[in-house]
């Protein structure tokens, strides 16, 4: 007979839950939808497991730096809960119903709840009345029917990761604990509820949706929006939602959806989650997209026309396999969430490719360390936050966040394929053997090195201390060149100006790429180059975002002042934190002159932004630096 897998203790230092005594196991939400207040209100009920810690997988890593396995509680048991209004707090059972007493510890983010004589050696169940916060919400943000594409209906949607489900509902807010989860939501007519989940029912009079989640996940993963949605069959497996005046748009920018979720497939193993849907939200979604299961989250900005930024919404459904299915166990170890997903991303980018699938790959991989090269300066080469693996103690998620997890653990594993196990079919190999290995569970970068090892055991030594633990650059300093990027860099390095007919010589993810290369050379472009680019190539035809973002940047970087109606009309529209958070950073370091029109716009329209980016700008613009 199998032995039963036994739940493992682990450490999390953004979550006091008692998550290393109880577990919970089922979540089942109960929710009325009220946009006049701004809420939701009703209840959730958790069923929890005790955890014998003597028969507990203590599996620990080296990078816990040996801290103690904390929360063992005894008879009580503390939830993450940010700002919620809880009502009341009853123990269900088959036979009767007990209330039981509880404190909030709005400090320390947390309910605690008195269990006092209850029989810890078997399952039970809490039922906890409660409503969200109408100001303090981080997980929600609301839009008026002015603020949504259409301008008909008032929109609510929800961004969870990383800790902010805490705000949603009371939980064990951590990437290490993964629950079912059933949902019952009532909204008014005639707007439509969709969730992290399949949806089983619609009862059309009260206009309540019943949701299910049979595979367990993250909490942050836990994921709703409710709005005025349609949508449209790309195929039997794949749905787009977004609002009615944009589903066209949807329909053709996505329309090959179902070629990249086979290919996935093709690498990674059977798509485990039955459907793959996604909602294309309005501009003000924080995020390029939201891996969220069975409905990813995607930003509007994909809407380029052209089919020129796919990559996202591989990197979405990569997300499937490699943070979904397997988890990083804390935030510290998000790179094996993110650095994960990238490297993949560019991996099923090369095998859709219907030239050259290498040199697309290649170019791809690029793109990211150019990426990684922008996000290490604007930290500083010595800033803990550019290590693969960083503390977290006392520190949200979100102020660590940038995309070094994301393209700094890309090139650790490019390292290792390409490098250190030398065969790119071989290495293929391990990753399917790792999605089967860890599917399903949590892990720690050491659980990932001793795995690599046991896989490869006559792999050359990798200096996993650089890699991991180190600022600034990886230790290895990889090669991406093709013609692809070739091209780019001779027009990046050339005396003169660039001319017309050489920009429109390349394609979009080209001319994205040479204006990352003029970003990265610092001090080499000035005002004029700026002013003589913009005359000569007209940069205000680019619609595609990630390259008016990056050209935007630079005019700020030279203080050139033409497109400055375009940058504010840009960071009023759109939401994405990849876009604007640089775009007011730019302008903290490098125009003092504009911060006052800068932070008087910010306090304008801040209460339009979602939560999330409102407080990470602000925090920026206050910076001493």
């Amino acid at each position: 007979m199998a032995e039963i897998e036994r739940p493992r203790l682990f450490y999390d230092p953004n979550s006091l839950s008692s998550f290393n005594r109880f577990r919970i196991v089922h979540t089942h939400l109960d929710l009325t939808v009220n946009f006049d207040s701004h809420v939701l209100d009703g209840s959730v009920q958790l069923d929890i497991q005790p955890l014998d810690n003597q028969s507990c997988d203590r599996s620990s890593s080296i990078t816990t730096e040996n801290h103690e396995i904390p929360n063992n509680h005894g008879n009580i048991l503390v939830l993450d809960s940010r700002h919620l209004d809880i009502k009341q707090v009853i123990l269900k059972s088959d036979s009767n119903e007990k209330v039981l007493p509880f404190q909030i510890d709005i400090e320390r983010e947390s309910l605690v709840i008195e269990l006092n004589d209850l029989q810890l050696d078997s399952n039970f169940s809490i039922k906890i009345s409660y409503a969200t916060s109408s100001t303090k919400c981080t997980a929600l943000q609301w839009l008026t029917k002015e603020q949504t594409a259409d301008k008909q209906y008032p929109y609510m949607f929800s961004q969870c990761q990383a800790i902010h489900a805490r705000s949603l509902y009371p939980c064990q807010d951590t990437p290490g604990v993964k629950s079912t989860y059933s949902a019952k939501i009532t909204c008014p007519k005639p707007l439509t509820v969709l969730m992290s989940g399949l949806q089983s029912k619609h009862d059309e009079a009260t206009n309540t949706f019943y949701f299910e989640q049979k595979q367990p996940i993250a909490s942050y993963l836990i994921a709703i929006a409710v709005g005025n949605l349609v949508s449209h069959d790309l195929s039997p497996r794949i749905r787009v939602w977004t609002e009615p005046s944009m589903i066209k748009q949807c329909q053709y920018e996505f329309e090959e959806s179902e070629r990249f979720l086979t290919a996935a497939e093709e690498l990674l193993g059977k798509y485990q989650w039955q459907r793959y849907d996604f909602l294309v939200l309005p501009p003000s979604f924080p995020y390029g997209g939201m891996e969220n299961p069975c409905m990813n989250f995607l930003t509007p900005t994909l809407l380029a026309g052209d089919r020129s930024l796919i990559s996202t919404i591989v990197h979405e459904m990569t997300h499937s396999w490699t943070g979904n299915l397997v988890t990083n166990e804390n935030w510290e170890h998000f790179w094996l969430n993110e650095g994960f997903t990238s490297f993949i991303e560019a991996k099923i980018l090369g095998n859709l490719s219907k030239n050259n699938g290498k040199e697309t790959r290649r170019f791809h991989a690029a793109q990211q360390w150019q990426e990684l090269k922008s996000a290490v300066t604007t930290w500083g080469d010595e800033h803990p936050y550019t290590c693969l693996v960083y503390r977290l103690h006392n520190v949200d998620p979100d102020d660590a966040y940038s995309s070094v997890q994301y393209y700094k653990g890309a090139a650790l594993l490019w390292h290792l394929e390409q490098n250190i196990v030398s065969s790119e079919s071989k290495f293929d190999e391990f990753l399917r053997s790792y999605i089967i290995k860890f599917g399903g569970k949590i892990l720690n970068t050491d659980d990932f090195i001793a795995y690599f090892q046991s896989y490869f055991p006559q792999a050359p030594p990798v200096d996993w201390q650089s890699w991991l633990y180190t600022p600034g650059m990886p230790p290895v300093t990889h090669d991406f060149s093709t013609q692809l990027e070739e091209q780019c860099r001779q027009l990046a390095a050339q005396q003169t100006f660039i001319t017309k007919g050489q920009l429109d010589a390349l394609n979009a993810k080209q001319v994205a790429y040479l204006l990352n290369l003029l970003l990265n050379k610092q001090s080499a472009i000035t005002y004029d180059y700026i002013k003589q680019m913009d005359v000569e190539c007209d940069m205000s035809k680019y619609s595609n975002c990630e390259i008016r973002f990056r050209w935007y940047q630079l005019c700020i970087r030279v203080k050139y002042e033409k497109p400055l109606d375009d940058i504010f009309k840009f960071l009023e529209i759109i939401g994405r934190m990849k876009f604007v958070k640089p775009l007011y950073s730019e302008f903290k370091a490098s125009w003092a002159e504009m911060i006052p029109r800068v932070r008087a716009f910010f306090d304008e329209h801040k209460q339009f932004m979602n939560p999330i980016t409102a407080k990470q700008i602000e925090a920026r613009l206050n910076a001493n630096n």
